[in-house]
């Protein structure tokens, strides 16, 4: 659609919209392609590399007379590698095609950096909350979080004396650097038991997923301290039997320790 402004000119706006929105969308999808991480960054950025070493190879063959194509494209790709071969050019011509090959690979070497060290941030958080998925065996699972779990592990500890590199894996709710404080300080030697944390919903299957359920040997679930705890018990059960993989093991243990008193 044109508009006619009072002074006869014809002024499209529609088109600069059109442009703005396309210019947006394209930054929306780069957005979310980078969002993946290193699974887009990594081919993204070779990508570029492949199609800027052509293009630059292409420059070099018929600006500096090489023999072949070969010689072309080696020198284009020394120079991003080594930014110091520039030093040795002569004419401006050459330096200024190899200062932009230059600048071209330390963009390339620059975002990629950021892509690893943005990727091992978030590891070390996902490390950091317990969010990462257990592989154990024959371990023991404790679900929830009570007052009482200190002398649990205790127990549990004193049990897996005999036992060949045994494991504790707790889930729950609260942070884990503050579950993990407050059990190191109770617990001044685990001996050859190893205590693992993750937080979560122990009602939620998303969460149970990652503590190989099929290959504990029990599950000890602890009431909440909210209000109708066995309401919540009986979810967590619930959650657990329709997550089992039965074909994988005999049996399930299911200790239930509830803190309050039936009314009468």
């Amino acid at each position: 659609m044109q508009i006619t402004s009072t002074n006869g000119n014809i002024s499209c706006p529609n088109n600069n919209k059109s442009l703005k929105y396309i210019g947006s969308y394209i930054k929306y999808k780069f957005d979310n392609l980078f969002t993946h991480g290193l699974i887009f960054v990594i081919p993204f950025l070779t990508i570029i590399s492949v199609f800027i070493i052509l293009i630059f190879s292409i420059i070099y063959y018929y600006t500096e007379g090489t023999d072949n194509y070969e010689d072309a494209l080696w020198q284009t790709f020394t120079r991003i590698l080594d930014p110091c071969a520039v030093a040795d050019e002569e004419g401006l011509k050459h330096r200024i095609i190899s200062g932009n090959v230059i600048l071209c690979g330390l963009v390339i070497v620059a975002i990629l950096i950021g892509a690893i060290v943005t990727f091992m941030d978030e590891k070390l958080n996902e490390l950091k909350k317990g969010h990462t998925t257990v592989i154990e065996k024959n371990h023991t699972i404790i679900l929830g979080w009570s007052p009482k779990i200190c002398d649990i592990i205790n127990e549990l500890i004193i049990a897996n004396e005999s036992q060949r590199n045994p494991s504790i894996v707790i889930l729950t709710s609260k942070d884990r650097s503050e579950i993990q404080y407050i059990i190191q300080n109770k617990i001044n030697d685990s001996k050859n038991t190893r205590i693992i944390y993750r937080n979560g919903d122990p009602t939620s299957i998303n969460d149970l997923n990652k503590l190989s359920l099929h290959q504990a040997r029990s599950i000890i679930i602890l009431p909440s301290e909210i209000n109708n705890p066995d309401v919540r018990i009986i979810k967590t059960i619930l959650a657990i039997r329709n997550n089992l993989r039965r074909n994988d093991i005999n049996f399930y243990t299911f200790k239930c320790f509830v803190k309050h008193e039936l009314k009468r």
